[in-house]
């Protein structure tokens, strides 16, 4: 579980980027009404909650 959390949530972290792109001269309205700010918050919430499975489920054996 730990480990497809982190591995869908790099691939939605780089297709967010990758639709945002280029980062660099936007403005934060800018950014936040992108084609891939969705993407990039969803990946970044997986990956958070990939670090929170062994805590949420009381897992101690991958740690």
């Amino acid at each position: 579980m730990k480990k497809c959390l982190f591995v869908l949530g790099a691939i939605f972290v780089v297709v967010g980027i990758v639709r945002q792109w280029p980062l660099a001269g936007k403005t934060y309205m800018e950014f936040i009404e992108g084609k891939g700010y969705l993407a990039l918050m969803l990946g970044l919430i997986m990956i958070v909650l990939g670090f929170s499975v062994p805590l949420l489920m009381g897992d101690d054996e991958d740690s």
